[in-house]
């Protein structure tokens, strides 16, 4: 049973697809299949349908049984971990909308519980999703998966409360794989502070925003007993430690400043490392700096010709999500939701222009299928042109400023391994 935080409506069930190396058969919400499209999409996925209680006057109103839906999802949950299929489930049951993991509902314990009073063997593996910032686009991610868990080493410490009990215990395998924060004024303060720091440890070979996660965590433990950040607060254990962690800020926040001076979004680990890399001169960034402007010279073509295709159904399905979503945790879901069918009629619109012209139908084929690449191709080449600005801003900035970014970052690397309890000290 894979349990998984919700920060990000379906970007989460997507990279819950990706995250997993096998089928899953996800517990959804049975009011999110009142669409037909969606309904039919629940059933070729093999989606198990539950109902919230506050799904259930809507449902009697339909002549539904909400206990009954909930009945028969528990008996198929069951019968899934039993034939050893893989199970996703979101316990939040809702993206909150605020910067932590929200209150869990039962329904996982329940599950999990159920399937190890019947002696099913079962294995729970949490996982969090961490977004660089949840509501921007191109915003990186990053999966954390925690150790696993089996389900029948654990035990109640009183029998009438199985149920909360176990529900406290995924809270907690949760909490230490995902990002939080108090408000959302902190969650922008440790972003930053993560980003920077992320950047500046990261080495050639290490993806930044791991560093990030690790910088991320460490301060959440430092801040509070429960890991939830709060800017300016720390921990009793590390009071001793007041002014390393002080010091550790200050340098973080002015990498960020400097950083974002070239352009870079301070809560982007890949922006602030591209714009340290330009004051290395290591042979290794030449080469890739070198190899990097003929590639975006030779595929430019590919990705205007992409550019000019999606301009249109993207600024209409960004224009949507910004309408139609009445909260920031919205705006990805009513983005993609309506994007998935915008899309899908645009894909189906030139080639259906072309059948019209009497264009041959291998042809048309082939313009049918290329589409979805040349938008990959577009999203790839915006990524690498930004990097590539980035860069060259940098290097082409005064040496005193160059100078500036490489003190700051070695000032952060120096604070970093200052902290206490610090994993790389």
């Amino acid at each position: 049973m894979l349990v998984a935080s919700h920060g990000n409506d379906l970007p989460d069930i997507l990279l819950t697809f990706l995250a997993a190396d096998r089928d899953l058969l996800f517990v959804a919400n049975i009011a999110a299949a009142d669409s037909p499209a969606v309904r039919w999409t629940y059933e070729g996925l093999g989606v198990i349908p539950v109902s919230r209680v506050r799904d259930a006057r809507a449902l009697k109103a339909r002549g539904e049984d909400a206990s009954a839906i909930n009945a028969t999802a528990f008996a198929r949950v069951v019968d899934a971990l039993r034939q050893r299929h893989c199970v996703a489930i979101f316990p939040e049951g809702v993206v909150p909308d605020h910067p932590q993991l929200g209150p869990l509902r039962n329904g996982a314990a329940r599950m999990a519980l159920q399937a190890i009073d019947a002696g099913v063997p079962l294995t729970i593996v949490p996982i969090g999703y961490q977004y660089e910032c949840a509501h921007q686009p191109r915003s990186g991610a990053l999966c954390v998966v925690g150790d696993a868990i089996a389900g029948q080493s654990w035990k109640a410490q009183d029998e009438t409360r199985r149920v909360s009990e176990f529900t406290d215990f995924i809270r907690q395998a949760l909490r230490s794989v995902t990002r939080n924060a108090r408000t959302q004024g902190d969650a922008e303060v440790l972003a930053a502070m993560a980003a920077a720091a992320g950047a500046a440890l990261s080495s050639h070979s290490e993806n930044p925003m791991i560093a990030a996660h690790q910088v991320q965590r460490m301060l959440s433990q430092l801040s509070t007993a429960d890991g939830v950040f709060v800017a300016d607060s720390i921990a009793p254990t590390a009071i001793g430690q007041r002014d390393a962690v002080k010091q550790f800020e200050r340098d973080t926040i002015a990498l960020s400043k400097a950083a974002a001076r070239f352009g870079a979004r301070v809560w982007s680990a890949r922006d602030i490392a591209d714009v340290l890399s330009a004051t290395r001169r290591d042979s290794a960034t030449q080469r890739r700096m070198r190899m990097f402007v003929p590639t975006l010279l030779l595929l430019a073509p590919l990705a205007a010709i992409g550019w000019l295709w999606h301009a249109i159904p993207w600024g209409i399905c960004h224009v949507l999500g910004k309408r139609l979503a009445t909260k920031p945790a919205e705006i990805a879901a009513f983005t993609l939701v309506p994007g998935l069918y915008i899309m899908a009629l645009w894909y189906l619109s030139l080639p259906m222009l072309l059948l019209a012209f009497g264009t041959k139908p291998v042809l048309v084929a082939v313009v049918f299928l290329s589409q979805p690449r040349f938008g990959d191709l577009v999203i790839s080449w915006r990524d690498q042109f930004r990097s590539w600005r980035l860069r060259t801003r940098v290097k082409g900035a005064a040496r005193a400023d160059r100078q500036a970014l490489q003190s700051l970052s070695s000032a952060v690397f120096d604070s970093w391994h200052r902290l206490p309890l610090s994993p790389c000290a």
